[in-house]
């Protein structure tokens, strides 16, 4: 005769239901998807929180997909994304920006994106936010957010050297002459800040400058480095480091805190540095306004111009979630969520959408900064002659420029010596 043990009947109950439990767990984990990303926003302090928390709000909106966030410095993505891509072990998403962005595309490793954008995502991209990035392959990288660079001018700083505060230069030759007033009224204070060093970045920021005088020295349409155009762009500025209206040498990012504490007049920058600034300084929305303007950079023989400095995100081929992959970069750089709390705030861009679908979000793309961007500024955007070449010229420009702000060789001569570095 069978006895039942009551109690025993009950335990073995709950340890099968524990049991069947487990396995659903045990299932339920092997199905979600693991995706690795490959970013310097987490590596960042000020930006580390905003994408941390962007991607925990992806997560538990996707709950089947993990996000596993690599941190990797600025300086060191590209050349890790390249070495991982030829080993075979790439993340399978990945932030990138400028040359290195078109670097990456050269190595065939990425995945073309044209399948996965639908048609009303097409129509709300800004007009130009992909441009230069494309290839023959269609598009290779897309934009997360904008934050190309804009003429800055402190208003005050203006008033006090008895220019029209609201009036900033136009061209070259009102910026020269303003530099002067500036100089001379207020000799503490930095006329013009701006990147002189010599890595590719620099030539990135001073490109505009040197089409401003309507020199190409390399890419389509060049006219290489002896131009007379060119020669103009590195005789101008010889003339204003000599008369003390730059500071050669220093990298952008050394000039911002100096124009929140009010030491610079003018300064080429990108649409972030309202946000350094009030960081630095603590200054109100309303007292920036006040003090802060921003406008196209003035013109010279050529058409003013600016570069795009936003950051693109890429998917790589051999990727096995390009599905999840894809949900992942769509909701980085689109959703309301990232938008708010990542690239309107703590990365202090613009996203490349032109509508997010929360009014309160788009209302506070109208403020002063982001309009003028908008309106005036991104309608300049150049694309640049990106790619090995534009690396392999970066330093032979700027190391003329560098000679031109520092240096008393003859302006022919370090044209000539550009021309002599510049690829063939």
């Amino acid at each position: 005769m069978i006895r039942f043990d009551r109690r025993g009947l009950r335990l073995a109950t709950i340890s099968i239901a524990a049991l069947v439990a487990g396995m659903a767990g045990a299932a339920s984990a092997q199905d979600k998807i693991t995706l690795t990303f490959a970013n310097w926003a987490a590596a960042e302090g000020t930006t580390r929180p905003g994408i941390e928390k962007v991607i925990a709000d992806f997560e538990a909106a996707n709950p089947e997909i993990d996000v596993v966030s690599e941190a990797i410095s600025f300086s060191e993505i590209a050349r890790q994304l390249v070495l991982r891509a030829r080993s075979g072990n790439p993340p399978d998403v990945a932030q990138i920006a400028g040359n290195d962005t078109t670097l990456l595309a050269f190595t065939g490793a990425l995945e073309p994106l044209d399948g996965y954008v639908k048609e009303n995502l097409a129509a709300n991209l800004k007009q130009g936010a992909d441009a230069g990035l494309r290839d023959d392959g269609g598009l290779f990288a897309f934009p997360w957010n904008q934050s190309p660079a804009g003429f800055w001018y402190n208003k005050e700083i203006m008033q006090k050297a008895g220019l029209d505060p609201n009036k900033p230069p136009r061209t070259i030759d009102e910026l020269t002459a303003a530099l002067a007033a500036i100089k001379s009224s207020q000799p503490d204070v930095i006329p013009l800040a701006i990147d002189t060093t010599n890595r590719a970045f620099a030539l990135s920021s001073n490109w505009p400058w040197m089409k401003s005088f309507g020199a190409v020295p390399v890419g389509e349409g060049a006219t290489g480095a002896e131009s007379a155009e060119m020669k103009a762009y590195l005789s101008w500025m010889r003339k204003i480091a000599q008369a003390g209206y730059i500071d050669p040498g220093r990298r952008i990012g050394e000039f911002r805190p100096l124009a929140a504490q009010g030491h610079v007049a003018f300064i080429w920058d990108q649409v972030l540095l309202k946000g350094v600034m009030q960081g630095a300084s603590k200054m109100s929305d309303d007292d920036f306004y006040k003090t802060w303007g921003v406008t196209t950079l003035p013109a010279g023989a050529g058409k003013p111009t600016t570069f795009e400095g936003g950051h693109q995100l890429v998917m790589f081929a051999s990727g096995k979630q390009k599905e999840a992959a894809w949900k992942f970069i769509e909701y980085l750089a689109t959703s309301p969520d990232a938008i708010a709390n990542y690239t309107m705030s703590v990365n202090s861009s613009l996203p490349s959408i032109k509508a997010t679908g929360k009014a309160d979000l788009d209302a506070a793309l109208g403020t002063p900064v982001f309009k003028a961007f908008s309106d005036e500024i991104i309608p300049t955007l150049a694309p640049q002659p990106y790619g090995p070449d534009f690396a392999a010229a970066a330093t032979a420009i700027m190391a003329g420029v560098q000679e031109a702000v520092t240096g008393s060789q003859p302006i022919d001569d370090i044209a000539a010596s550009i021309q002599l570095g510049l690829p063939q």
